[in-house]
């Protein structure tokens, strides 16, 4: 089963949109936002435990 979209098809979504005060993300932006934070933690991380950063 294919993931719902609430896209038409005929134009692509944008990845965040700014409406009423508020910051809208699509799914997909939402995701690549907290793979880079998870990456970032992660390299810290294992900095932190190497002793680069104190």
């Amino acid at each position: 089963m294919a993931p719902h979209d609430h896209n038409d098809g005929n134009k692509p979504s944008k990845p965040w949109v700014f409406a009423d005060g508020k910051l809208y993300f699509s799914r997909q932006m939402e995701r690549r936002i907290f793979f880079v934070l998870t990456m970032v933690m992660l390299i810290v991380g294992l900095c932190t435990k190497c002793g680069f950063i104190s």
